[in-house]
């Protein structure tokens, strides 16, 4: 115990002096990087600006810094390259701004468009703010945002580059048109239910062509329209950025900086936040209970962070065999893992999660159909040819305590019929290589939230995928959902994609869980909703 007090000790004092580095210039100035790796429907109605959310009570005042602590680093700073996770939340939304916005309550908002319009089924009017302008950086000194930087990054987006992962998003436009200055025309291949809200993701972000063509990517130069810009950052320790005095919402931010700051321990990253040195912290529900107890002002909100999941390389044995999966399925008691690994604090899943899970079949529905039934179980293990069970290997990230943990509790449940799970704890970036490569039979993985409905299944389970599955079957549901304009419609191929997913057993939904986003009280202005809405940093000040 004293040893881990120790460390603990030597953590803080690392934490200390990054975070007083964070009050005074660093060494890497703006345009260069320290060496290292580079639910709504459509039709819509037109939308005009709404310029700011609805603040909490308090009258904003101007200056003061915040010092947000994080668990892992950026690994690249270019938005469009963006794979997962939440880091760019913090280090990037503060400096960039989309052509839309997710607002407060999570809901669409005009950003860079003023008001957008949308004629029919294929075509798409937007209309820019006059007068915004890119950040003061060496290269874009400070020039307007026009049309035709929009229609470069649409197209930059839609590439065959495999490193824009989302550009599958944008590779349904047919044409692009600049009548304007201020006005692009989109025309889509085919009808696309959440085409909009694809333009308010916050690794869709309008980003500066000069920045992009001298250095190749944006590891070197932040080129942003955001409240913040980028002004110095030591990589994968921390990030400073500054307030934009040309922002182009008169008022805002009220911060004089932003500092993001990388602490992979947890326990240090709640030290850090106890002593007053970090004012937001993302913590577990039980860790946030824990601080309560000490500090009973502090605030919070309910984050959507991950769903965990077992899920098997296609074609892959024993896997090939829908009745092992479904076998895997029936002896897994999801409840019985949700309460030994989470406490009790998860909720069941289905292949919809997140902001959007209102979509979702219903929570009784669920319970039915992940029901353990051990003797069906064994049944379709004889019946696949493995009477007496057999070995597997099931690959995890240490990243996550809860993935270690549920792949021990499944594989405890998976002995009831004869399973014998190896398991294989693995450092996080390995683990990624392996998942990337379809080096593994069996993994115990996660995925995080998404506002759109249909963007996590799109990634993860249309063939061609991230988990690189190959049923023409699911494929096309997800393929009609997309297509779907008329909400009802669209609500009812997903719930067929989830049943029909669920029934053959590709992936066995574990649990989803929500986490606290946590901020001091002297911290005000409007809670941050989701992963995806740090840029409401803009409209928070400190009153102390």
């Amino acid at each position: 115990m004293k040893k881990e007090f120790r460390l603990l000790g030597t953590r803080l004092v690392i934490l200390g002096l990054v975070l007083a580095s964070c009050a005074s210039p660093s060494a890497a100035p703006v345009g260069v990087q320290t060496p290292g790796p580079a639910e709504t429907s459509s039709p819509r109605p037109p939308a005009s600006a709404t310029p700011t959310p609805k603040q909490a009570v308090g009258q904003p005042r101007y200056g003061g810094s915040i010092t947000r602590v994080r668990e892992n680093y950026p690994d690249t700073l270019d938005p469009h390259f963006f794979r997962g996770g939440t880091w760019w939340g913090e280090v990037l939304s503060p400096a960039y701004n989309g052509l839309l916005k997710l607002d407060d309550k999570m809901e669409l908002a005009p950003d860079l468009v003023e008001k957008w319009e949308q004629p029919n089924e294929l075509t798409y009017l937007l209309h820019l703010r006059q007068g915004v302008k890119f950040h003061d950086t060496p290269t874009m000194k400070g020039r307007e945002l026009t049309a035709e930087d929009v229609k470069y990054n649409l197209q930059r987006m839609a590439t065959e580059d495999p490193k824009f992962f989302r550009r599958w998003q944008f590779q349904i436009i047919s044409s692009i048109e600049t009548p304007d200055r201020y006005t692009i025309k989109i025309t889509l291949k085919s009808p696309t239910a959440p085409f909009i809200e694809y333009l308010a993701l916050p690794f869709n972000y309008i980003v500066g062509r000069e920045a992009v063509e001298k250095f190749g990517d944006l590891g070197r130069e932040e080129a942003g329209t955001g409240p913040f810009q980028m002004k110095s950052w030591t990589e994968k320790i921390s990030y400073k950025l500054v307030r934009n005095p040309n922002y182009f919402i008169n008022g805002v931010p009220y911060l004089d900086e932003v500092n993001v700051v990388v602490v992979p321990d947890s326990a240090t990253r709640l030290a850090a936040f106890r002593s007053g040195r970090a004012d937001y912290v993302l913590l577990s529900v039980s860790d946030f209970k824990m601080l309560q107890k000490s500090n009973p002002k502090v605030v919070a909100s309910d984050i959507p962070r991950n769903q965990t999941f077992l899920t098997f390389y296609p074609g892959r044995k024993p896997f090939d065999d829908q009745r092992v999966r479904q076998a895997f399925s029936l002896a897994i008691d999801r409840q019985a893992v949700i309460d030994l690994v989470m406490e009790g604090e998860a909720e069941l899943t289905s292949p919809v999660y997140g902001p959007a899970a209102s979509w979702r079949l219903p929570v009784d529905e669920l319970k039915r159909l992940y029901k353990p039934d051990i003797a069906r179980a064994k049944t379709l293990m004889a019946e696949a040819g493995y009477p007496n069970g057999l070995p597997v290997e099931v690959k995890a990230s240490a990243q996550r305590k809860e993935f270690a943990d549920s792949l021990t509790v499944v594989a405890a449940q998976l002995k009831q019929i004869g399973v014998e799970v190896k398991q294989l704890v693995l450092e996080h970036t390995t683990l990624t290589a392996n998942r990337a490569a379809g080096d593994y039979a069996a993994l115990l993985h996660g995925g995080s939230p998404a506002f759109e409905v249909g963007e996590r299944i799109v990634q993860y389970w249309r063939p061609g995928g991230m988990y690189f599955l190959k049923d023409d079957d699911l494929g096309k549901l997800i393929d009609e959902q997309q297509k779907a304009v008329n909400l009802s419609k669209r609500r009812e191929l997903l719930n067929r994609f989830e049943r029909l997913m669920i029934e053959r057993a590709h992936v066995i939904f574990l649990f989803g869980y929500s986490e606290k986003l946590v901020r001091q009280a002297h911290v005000k202005g409007p809670l941050e909703p989701s992963i995806q809405s740090q840029h409401l940093v803009a409209y928070q000040w400190i009153e102390k």
